[in-house]
């Protein structure tokens, strides 16, 4: 499954850039979130409440840096997770452009879904991710306000 979206923060690109690809303040502004913890090479693992539909339960998440160009403000992320008998894989693309005394993200997920949460359909899947990247992003520009 493929998702993708854009968001202006009322910020300078450099503050938005320091806010998401600092693991320790970007993991704060993520619903659900439990616990985690920051590794080497910014390698997150956490555990998230998800309820989506009739799957409810708590996933074990972790991602991974593949790519990331604080010149060019772009960074590329591996997540996997799984939880309630149900596993995800995806690649995440991050780009952020300057405004005029704004940043607009522009954010691509490419994702596989297996399980219980594999069989939703796709607009659940899709109106619970786009919920989800709205609390995140309006998480991040209160905290950059």
């Amino acid at each position: 499954m493929k998702f993708e979206g854009k968001v202006v923060i009322s910020s300078e690109i450099n503050k938005v850039w320091d806010f998401i690809s600092d693991p320790e303040k970007i993991i704060q502004c993520i619903p659900g979130i439990q616990e985690y913890s920051v590794g080497e090479g910014k390698r997150v693992t956490a555990k998230i409440k998800v309820s989506i539909g009739f799957i409810k339960g708590v996933f074990h998440a972790s991602s991974k840096v593949l790519e990331e160009d604080s010149t060019k403000y772009t960074a590329k992320l591996s997540l996997t997770g799984s939880g309630a008998g149900s596993g995800f894989n995806g690649i995440v693309d991050i780009k952020l452009n300057r405004m005029d005394g704004s940043t607009e993200l522009i954010w691509a997920a490419d994702v596989n879904v297996s399980g219980p949460l594999g069989s939703l359909a796709k607009p659940i899947l899709e109106g619970y991710v786009r919920k989800l990247v709205e609390q995140l992003f309006d998480c991040v520009r209160q905290k950059l306000a």
